[in-house]
């Protein structure tokens, strides 16, 4: 089964004129506003069933690296990190959970969070098995109610799926084996949902709790590097984004300005900046280090550049320098006012940013990784100048075929973007891969119980120009493929 990082696919301009808009409108993505998550517990067991590769490898139909992560063959050239592998684990894990949520809903099924983690496992290394409906033994169990069933019986059905080219794979067994045994054991509670947003720490030191959002307020705790937490309120406030969270046992503020989004949703509170806090103007030519703490040994974040303009939140003599704590593209930190002048705080800032060019390449196919090449962006200011701007972020999710959201942001400004995803050849339900359900339409449309002019693009698999019986061998071809466990 192929497993796509979750990086973008492809940028459209909103309105523009296409056939695939009218085709796919009703398939438009939609996030969830509570989903259910994997437990660190399930990211372990995923982690040692893919193991880890450090450069791309040609896996039965797919190149993948990391922990199992389908990409493009050259997307890493000089391979990937451990903490890079795990990034890409839980950003595109986010699908599967995806599909087995909506599989539990339709049916009103409630799962433990073993239960729920071994469910997750399951479809990470078989695909969205449950929408292929009599096909997927442990389906039809959780349908009637596991408890209607032995614990033999429930391990047998998980391990029905453990063979590859015909043949029973001892790791895949092993795997069906261990994920049987999580699915039947006691579980702690019932499944782990967020509320708000989830985001990831990435600061390698960690990340303070406090008692308030106020970088004086008594300390709490440290969020560990790589934690996931959930976020429920946000306030932009001096400078720094802060989160309010439940963690080790309390409840307190963190600043999210040293971790990463990985979902969800929430409004955040601004805080405007008081009159008191000034405004200065970079004027050295090479711009000057913004720096994690004060002092000039300490490690240099990201270089603001010539003529940017920063709020100044609190001074400090040090070093022979005059230190200001402020923040720069999202960053906050500390640089020194030495090769800054000080500016009138009625003067022009950013009023919103514009897409001055779209990427050169913006038709994709599902799972292709997104190219940014040729996109320009351009801030807007309210004195009416513009200028290009590089350090703009993007946030979505563009692993289902359809139409869905982008959002390009820079310094707080925002605007949105179409998102266009083909989807593979013989996905005729749009869900990301071809199954059963696909098959059987192609059937119906070879002989002739089903006319849809859809078809006979999607169901052309192999390009010949027209529907036919190889097609439907194709569909099954692909069908064994994603569900051999590859």
């Amino acid at each position: 089964m192929k497993r796509f990082s979750a990086g973008l696919t492809a940028l459209i301009m909103t309105g523009s004129g296409s056939s695939h808009q009218e085709l796919y409108t009703s398939q438009a993505v939609v996030s969830r506003a509570f989903q259910s998550r994997i437990s660190e517990n399930g990211i372990s067991l995923i982690k040692e069933f893919e193991g880890f590769l450090q450069y791309a490898k040609w896996d039965y139909s797919q190149w993948s690296i990391g922990y199992g992560t389908g990409i493009d063959k050259d997307a890493y050239p000089n391979g990937i990190t451990e903490a890079q592998a795990d990034k890409l684990l839980r950003d595109v894990v986010i699908v599967y959970e995806g599909y087995v949520q909506d599989f539990l809903d339709k049916y009103n099924i409630k799962v433990n969070q073993n239960q729920y983690d071994a469910l997750v496992s399951f479809t990470y290394n078989l695909g969205n098995v449950w929408v292929s409906k009599d096909t997927v033994t442990i389906r039809n169990y959780l349908i009637d109610g596991v408890h209607n069933y032995t614990d033999t019986q429930i391990k047998d059905a998980f391990k029905l799926w453990c063979k590859a080219g015909g043949q029973v794979l001892p790791g895949l067994l092993r795997r069906r084996e261990m994920e049987a045994d999580l699915f039947l054991s006691k579980g702690s509670g019932t499944v782990d949902t967020f509320k708000g947003e989830q985001w990831r720490i990435t600061s390698s030191t960690g990340v303070r709790v406090r008692k308030s959002n106020d970088t004086s307020s008594e300390i709490l705790t440290v969020i560990p590097h790589n934690q996931v937490i959930s976020v429920t309120e946000k306030i932009e406030k001096e400078g720094f984004l802060w989160g309010k969270i439940s963690y080790g046992g309390y409840i307190g503020w963190c600043v999210l300005d040293y971790a990463e989004r990985i979902k969800g949703n929430i409004d955040t509170t601004v805080i405007p900046d008081e009159e008191k806090y000034e405004k200065w103007r970079i004027v050295s030519d090479n711009g000057v280090n913004l720096r994690l703490n004060y002092g000039t040994s300490s490690d240099v974040l990201k270089v603001i550049p010539f003529n940017e303009t920063i709020t100044v939140y609190e001074k400090k003599d040090y070093d022979g320098y005059v230190w200001a704590r402020t923040e720069y593209g999202g960053v906050p930190g500390w640089c020194v006012l030495n090769y800054a002048s000080k500016v009138d705080t009625a003067e022009v800032k950013l009023s919103g940013i514009r897409i001055h060019r779209v990427p050169d390449k913006v038709t994709y196919t599902a799972g292709e990784l997104f190219d940014s090449t040729g996109m320009q962006i351009v801030a807007v200011y309210t004195d009416g100048t513009e200028k290009l701007v590089e350090d703009f972020g993007c946030s979505g999710n563009t692993n289902i075929p359809g139409i869905s959201l982008i959002t390009i942001d820079y310094q707080g400004a925002s605007v949105d973007l179409s998102v266009l995803v083909d989807p593979p050849g013989g996905d005729l339900n749009l869900n990301g891969v071809v199954d059963a359900d696909d098959s059987y339409n192609i059937k119906r449309y070879i002989l002739n119980h089903k006319n849809d002019i859809s078809y006979e693009k999607l169901g052309d698999i192999n390009g010949d120009g027209k529907v036919d019986v190889f097609d439907n061998i194709r569909a099954k071809q692909d069908i064994f493929k994603n569900n051999a466990g590859t």
